[in-house]
């Protein structure tokens, strides 16, 4: 299995929320927010990506091309800071060319994006 594999694999088990979507038709339906396929209501992962769900707020697709800005919050150590991917516990152990290294799920490595509260 490649390192994207396991990324995408590690991301999809953080619950995303379900949107809303409208058919040509302009009919509401929900759909998931990582391949936008339908998704039943109430479901708990969707069926064609595996991306699991979560029903807490119904959010309304806003863009056209169907990127919007996720937030996930999770704590972290105390001596933590952006960047430092051993202490994040969102990396993965992956091969590099000098052997194992602590690799982002998101490829922010070098460019961390998380906030500290």
């Amino acid at each position: 299995m490649q390192n994207d594999d396991v990324r995408l694999q590690l991301i999809r088990q953080f619950p995303a929320e379900v949107v809303e979507a409208r058919d040509n038709r302009n009919e509401m339906y929900y759909a998931c927010p990582t391949c936008g396929r339908p998704v039943a209501l109430g479901t708990d992962k969707c069926m064609g990506c595996s991306q699991v769900l979560s029903w807490k707020n119904m959010n309304q697709q806003m863009s056209v091309n169907g990127m919007r800005k996720a937030v996930l919050e999770f704590e972290v150590a105390s001596d933590f800071s952006n960047g430092n991917c051993r202490k994040c516990p969102l990396s993965y152990i992956g091969k590099g060319e000098t052997g194992n290294v602590y690799e982002c799920p998101l490829d922010m490595r070098g460019a961390c994006k998380i906030k500290l509260c």
